[in-house]
């Protein structure tokens, strides 16, 4: 299924794991689509051809171009802003001389300000904020896997010819009519991220330790404590209910297993991007995450004792630059994870 109409000219800004999934997904669908990433990216694209797997199906072979100058989001009707939040601003700056007039950039990124920042950044631009719920890797040179499952959040004034693609390609698309509730949602979900790459384990594993999953559970505790304080009401994603997680997670791991397989599905193989960023000795998105927690609690008058305390060891982390500490759950909150 291909989108109908003239071809979508489409540019990718930060091309990563999403990124390049998200381009590739439109280029399937028949959009014009150029991926905006680093050398190594373009070196084994060029080499080896970019390939999807989708966690259903067989894997699929888009052929975007790939660049690495900014300038090359010339002539784009749609700019995918996937860059972590720390590069927001410096790759708003960079492509802000050779945009249309017409662009609509779509920030597709974690945490809660990158929209905001690219308003800024980006005076009188179009800017659309969009949420992906589920995790995808690098499985190769230039081979992407979808990891976990969810849909894509993009918020009622999207491009509709984003929608029409990213829908032609098999995407899961709800437009949403409150965009800052849905990032609260994924937010909370992203908890996680800090645990894992701690933790050094693979999602699944690491989601099948009832130890870490109360530290899980603890720090969520934590963020809807503060959002009640401050009478925000995330919104449900898909067919995970962020909810009921702090429920559910102490659960021991038979039961866990049986009520959280309906709701989402793991590549035994996958880890969360701060994991990776870790092992890659790059700056991590945590401040974005559980950084908005704690900052939230300081607003409403709310303790968040242990999301600052994941938010200090993955900067730790991040200093050491070994990668991940791989420490135990109970090293990273002995109340919650004995």
């Amino acid at each position: 299924m291909t989108i109908p109409g003239p071809p979508l000219r489409v540019a990718v800004v930060g091309a990563g794991c999403i990124g390049c999934w998200l381009g590739g997904r439109l280029a399937q669908a028949g959009a014009q689509v150029v991926l905006i990433g680093r050398r190594r990216l373009q070196e084994a694209v060029a080499t080896d051809g970019l390939s999807l797997q989708p966690l259903s199906g067989p894997a699929v072979h888009p052929t975007p171009a790939v660049q690495r100058d900014p300038a090359f989001v010339a002539g784009a009707d749609i700019v995918l802003i996937t860059t972590k939040g720390s590069d927001t601003v410096a790759a708003a700056e960079e492509i802000a001389p050779h945009l249309v007039d017409h662009a609509v950039l779509v920030s597709f990124q974690n945490g809660l300000k990158n929209p905001d920042r690219l308003r800024r950044a980006l005076p009188g631009r179009t800017i659309v904020p969009a949420m992906v719920s589920y995790n995808v890797v690098w499985a190769g040179p230039a081979a992407f896997r979808q990891a976990t499952s969810g849909p894509l959040a993009i918020a009622q004034d999207a491009p509709p010819g984003l929608v029409a693609g990213l829908r032609a390609a098999g995407e899961s698309v709800h437009l949403a009519a409150d965009m800052q509730r849905v990032q609260w949602a994924k937010l909370l979900l992203n908890l996680n991220n800090a645990v894992n790459a701690l933790s050094g384990l693979p999602l699944a594993t690491q989601l099948g330790d009832q130890g870490y999953r109360r530290v899980l559970a603890a720090a969520m505790k934590e963020a809807w404590a503060c959002l009640r304080a401050a009478g925000i009401e995330p919104a449900p994603i898909g067919r995970m209910r962020p909810s009921l997680a702090p429920r559910i997670l102490p659960l021991p791991d038979w039961l866990f297993r049986v009520l959280a397989a309906p709701m989402i599905r793991i590549d035994p193989a996958a880890r969360s991007s701060m994991a990776d960023d870790l092992d890659r000795g790059r700056r991590t998105e945590v401040d974005d995450i559980n950084g908005e927690v704690v900052a939230l609690g300081a607003q409403v008058g709310v303790p968040t004792p242990i999301n600052a305390r994941l938010v200090e060891l993955v900067h730790q982390a991040e200093s050491s630059d070994r990668g991940s500490p791989r420490l135990a759950a109970q090293e990273l909150w002995p109340v919650a994870a004995g």
